[in-house]
């Protein structure tokens, strides 16, 4: 199956959220694609923007935890994709070297939903 996970946002706990989702369903065996778009672009910056407002996100932040592990296992695997947006790459002046290694491509909405067609979307704000 496939899952699609639109990322809207930056703040550390949604951010682990996704990347633990992203884990946990290559780990099954399926294809997961992330959007990252708006600020959940800057998540995904080779210097990552990173909000912690919410009190799970200072837990989180206090725990010292590497958030990016779960996407680099999930990357391991095969079976992860991560776009940036392009309108928010855009609008913020950001190209393909601002991102981090873990990204692999700068494309719009249409293309992510034609990648994820026919599975199941996931929207973290």
């Amino acid at each position: 199956m496939k899952f699609g996970i639109i990322l809207g946002t930056n703040e550390l706990d949604r951010v682990a959220y996704a990347g633990m989702h992203s884990a946990i369903y290559t780990a099954l065996d399926n294809e997961v694609v992330i959007f990252a778009t708006m600020d959940g672009v800057k998540a995904f910056l080779k210097n990552p923007e990173i909000k912690v407002e919410s009190a799970s996100s200072k837990t989180i932040k206090e725990s010292n935890e590497d958030i990016y592990q779960h996407f680099r296992r999930a990357k391991k695997s095969g079976r992860l994709k991560i776009f940036a947006c392009s309108y928010a790459s855009k609008i913020m002046k950001l190209d393909k070297d601002k991102y981090s290694d873990l990204v692999d491509d700068i494309v719009g909405i249409t293309s992510f939903a034609m990648e994820v067609e026919g599975g199941q979307l996931i929207s973290i704000w």
